[in-house]
């Protein structure tokens, strides 16, 4: 039999991500991805191990894009290849204009912006196989696969939060605020500070369930009294558990699975986010870089015949501010 050789878009590949996301596959097509699995686990030489941790790197690395819509709302987010630099670019203090006698030199002013490279780390998972089980087909490929992305992701998660919440509990009001829940004489002035801001966009409102949720009871809407409501207001707040819209802002609802086997969500649910509409994402002040795809390389331990795979990514975050953070965080 000639050697398999698998490709980042090899069919195989194509096959464990759907079966990892649980999206529907054929029986035939998913077992002739589950026999090419086992040729290679039955003759583990160096080229066929190598084989299996080729596979579970690209399945993992096509399902390491954010499962929520956190990151595409706050972060300015790069993707470079191996040994490349990100380069973000932060607006500073740019041209100005003045009043003067006719004749009369005037200051000089410029476009300003700042340039600055991320250096990035690792987040890394090292997945072990029994290497009997592995022989005999007993090996759900699938769940090894969506178990070690999800954990790199969540390990991202954290970091990228750690440097967001750093860096906001220091900005003073309409940057940031808190309280106990949602007050709105703290709160309601952010939406109304980006509302200016927006080229026309209403700002966008992010948040947990937990929070945006509450978002109803700010307005005075009340299911004892729905006859001083809109029916469309009632059926939007039925079918989705919170207002679609609140003073002019747009609310989304923030994407936010748990974090496996646990009953605990991987993003803050005491968040509310606020931007305004239609910004250019560089100008956000949350930088975010994922250098290169996920790497894998592999080992045969023959101590407990295990088959090691060690799973790489690189990323990193970091706060770059400039005239302003071009974001708001309310805490509760």
């Amino acid at each position: 039999m000639s050697q398999i050789e698998i490709m980042k878009d090899s069919k195989i590949v194509e096959v464990m991500v759907a079966q990892a996301k649980h999206e529907r596959v054929d029986s035939q097509i998913a077992e002739n991805a589950a026999n090419v699995i086992n040729d290679l686990a039955k003759n583990p030489n160096p080229h066929n191990r190598y084989q299996i941790a080729q596979l579970i790197g690209f399945a993992v690395n096509e399902i390491t894009r954010p499962q929520t819509n956190w990151l595409e709302n706050v972060a300015d987010v790069k993707r470079v290849g191996f040994g490349d630099r990100a380069q973000f670019n932060v607006r500073l203090e740019g041209i100005r204009a003045y009043i003067q006698a006719k004749g009369a030199t005037t200051a000089r002013s410029k476009i300003a912006n700042k340039g600055m490279t991320l250096d990035t780390l690792a987040v890394s998972a090292r997945p072990v196989i029994n290497t009997v089980e592995l022989k005999n087909g007993q090996v759900q490929m699938a769940d090894l696969i969506r178990d070690a992305a999800f954990q790199m992701e969540l390990a991202e998660y954290g970091r990228i939060q750690t440097v967001l919440n750093a860096a906001a509990t220091t900005w003073a009001a309409p940057y940031y605020g808190s309280g106990t829940g949602i007050v709105k004489a703290t709160f309601d002035p952010m939406i109304r500070h980006w509302a200016r801001m927006g080229a026309g966009a209403a700002p966008i409102i992010l948040g947990d369930i937990n929070m945006v949720s509450q978002l109803a009871e700010l307005t005075g809407f009340s299911t004892a009294s729905p006859s001083a409501w809109a029916d469309e207001i009632m059926m939007e707040q039925n079918r989705a558990g919170y207002i679609g819209n609140y003073l002019g802002a747009k609310v989304i609802n923030l994407i936010n699975p748990y974090v496996d086997e646990t009953d605990t969500p991987a993003l803050d649910t005491d968040k509310l986010y606020v931007l305004p509409g239609g910004l250019d994402a560089s100008l956000r002040p949350l930088k975010v870089v994922f250098e290169g795809d996920v790497d894998s390389i592999e080992e045969n331990n023959i101590d407990d015949k295990t088959f090691e795979v060690r799973l790489d990514q690189y990323f990193n975050a970091a706060m770059v501010l400039g005239v302003r953070p071009y974001l708001s965080v309310y805490e509760a």
